[in-house]
């Protein structure tokens, strides 16, 4: 049942982390899109790992791109201002 929940959170996170490497890239900011990336390309490795075992974990990983997507969206625009 873990595997279910770290598959979820793996894309969950890579895709609110993916969200901030976005916004370092669109500020020109090197360093920090270079930092950003190197964290999206570990959570989205873990994701791999784990539903390449188990290619049922592809359903929680699904919900939690849209999940991660959603929320990064909503961070992002609050941020914003």
């Amino acid at each position: 049942m873990i595997d279910y929940f770290l598959a979820f959170f793996a894309i969950f996170f890579t895709d609110i982390f993916y969200t901030y490497y976005l916004r370092a890239v669109h500020e020109d900011q090197t360093v920090k899109a270079s930092v950003w990336a190197t964290i999206v390309y570990v959570m989205a490795a873990i994701a791999i790992i784990e539903y390449n075992n188990n290619h049922w974990l592809l359903i929680p990983a699904a919900v939690g791109a849209f999940c991660g997507t959603w929320v990064g969206m909503k961070l992002r625009k609050n941020n914003s201002v």
